[in-house]
């Protein structure tokens, strides 16, 4: 899928992540693709744009440790099935990240440059 906003390289890559917006009630699901800046992500509830969530990710290059990053909902969306129906509490939601720095951003970019080096998976 050609996107000409796009500023990097999106990977499609299943990792499994943590995501909350109050910081009181985790979620657990799994990750559809993601860039150095932001990621795309099934969620069971739409969230609104400019919403702010926080992540823990677990990286496979780094499988000891959870990062936590915060990110902007840019789009929030229905899943529609093959037969063209909307599925109830599935949405596609796709986040910026928010002031990624330092130790982190590297870490997604090692990520993202070692998994397309061994595997390929760019869209």
């Amino acid at each position: 899928m050609a996107d000409e906003r796009r500023r990097s390289v999106r990977v499609k890559k299943v990792i499994n992540i943590r995501y909350t917006d109050d910081k009181k009630k985790w979620d657990i699901t799994a990750i559809r693709d993601i860039s150095e800046t932001g990621i795309s992500f099934t969620t069971h509830k739409p969230f609104s744009p400019d919403d702010i969530i926080t992540f823990l990710i677990k990286i496979p290059t780094m499988p000891l440790e959870w990062l936590e990053i915060t990110g902007r909902v840019v789009a929030s969306e229905g899943i529609i099935s093959a037969a063209g129906a909307m599925l109830e509490g599935s949405f596609i939601t796709r986040v910026e990240f928010v002031n990624l720095q330092g130790r982190h951003k590297e870490f997604i970019q090692q990520y993202i440059t070692w998994f397309l080096s061994k595997q390929g998976g760019r869209e």
